[in-house]
């Protein structure tokens, strides 16, 4: 699949998965290409745990119980540090995003489906149980996790505003 076709194919599978393992391969390749991705002032400040198996999904829904996480086969849970000295801009929250992009599409480029999940990590309580679940240390936030797999039918994909109403050329409102 060409890099546009990647682009256009990816959306947010909001469904359930099919019980199909994903190899470990794929999933580091997933991985590598989310630290890939460019990071503020070349902090590096992202950090992945790849969750490979339903026995390492599991404790993660206990807290989190969406549909996704729920029947994904595997997943990968997304930090950065927020040790970031105070004269130092924190680039944690760009960071992460771009490493997420790039994790989404190399899921569809390897033929899988992801869900960029977020929200349930906004809530103090989610963000901490979910941390403890993970290992990861008291220094860091737990951003998203994004399930991945195969999906268990074609999936819901809501439709985009036509370009023209969100391209411009040279001053906003012109085309």
């Amino acid at each position: 699949m060409n890099f546009f076709d990647v682009i256009n194919a990816r959306y947010s599978h909001k469904e359930n998965f099919l019980p199909e393992p994903v190899p470990f391969a794929d999933l580091e390749k997933i991985a590598l290409a989310g630290i890939a991705a460019p990071n503020g002032a070349n902090r590096q400040l992202v950090r992945l745990i790849i969750l490979p198996d339903r026995a390492a999904l599991d404790p993660l829904c206990e807290i989190i119980r969406h549909g996704g996480l729920l029947t994904a086969p595997a997943a990968i849970a997304i930090l950065t540090t927020d040790g970031t000295p105070p004269d130092v801009p924190n680039f944690a929250k760009e960071d992460y995003a771009a490493a997420a992009e790039n994790m989404l599409l190399a899921a569809v480029a390897l033929g899988y489906v992801s869900l960029w999940l977020d929200y349930p990590y906004i809530d103090a309580s989610n963000q901490k149980r979910a941390k403890e679940a993970l290992g990861a240390p008291d220094a860091y936030r737990l951003w998203a996790t994004l399930p991945i797999g195969k999906p268990d039918g074609p999936g819901t994909r809501r439709e985009k505003m036509p370009a023209s109403e969100r391209i411009f050329i040279g001053r906003y409102g012109l085309r």
